[in-house]
């Protein structure tokens, strides 16, 4: 039971930390090295090693702690990121059902892809002023280049990382023996 709780506590402040890190000093950077999501990629992280609930808790805490920092209208952040959480889990579910890179890698970039069509739309949708569609900016299409880049590439780290360290995940997505 105390094992558990800590467990528990030790999420919510990974997952905590990591948002604020994203508000105070990831949003602050430079354009191409602030456009590094570190929630969404937890988030990802989560779903592919810890499953659904793991994932969809961690949207709510940093969705949470990103709607009340961020000054756009409240629930963005957590709406966002739970589709983005939902539509992850149902891909991986139905479509990429192996443990491998290659999956790792399409749901990371399935993930940042709608994450940022959802708060792009959702902005688009609030902004007082005639703000102009998010398909035709420059910024936004820039924005999701740098994003997917940095995505594709923590997780080629980070899969690679705990690859070494466990046998459960290969970095191949055919199976032996098949005879392909």
């Amino acid at each position: 039971m105390f094992k558990k709780i800590t467990q528990v506590i030790f999420f919510i402040i990974i997952v905590s930390l990591a948002a604020l890190a994203q508000f105070s000093f990831i949003s602050a950077l430079p354009s191409f090295w602030r456009h590094f999501n570190l929630p969404l990629i937890l988030l990802v992280f989560f779903l592919f090693f810890s499953g659904g609930r793991a994932a969809f808790g961690a949207a709510l805490i940093a969705g949470f702690w990103l709607d009340i920092l961020f000054f756009n209208f409240f629930g963005l952040q957590i709406i966002s990121l739970f589709m983005t959480a939902w539509l992850a889990q149902r891909l991986a579910s139905t479509w990429l059902t192996n443990r491998s890179l290659y999956s790792f890698l399409l749901l990371i970039l399935a993930a940042t892809l709608v994450y940022n069509f959802l708060t792009a739309f959702g902005l688009f949708l609030t902004a007082p002023d005639g703000a102009r569609f998010f398909l035709v900016k420059e910024s936004f299409w820039r924005g999701l280049a740098y994003q997917s880049a940095w995505s594709i590439l923590v997780a080629l780290l980070a899969f690679n990382l705990i690859s070494a360290l466990t046998r459960r995940f290969r970095p191949v997505f055919l199976e032996k023996g098949l005879g392909l």
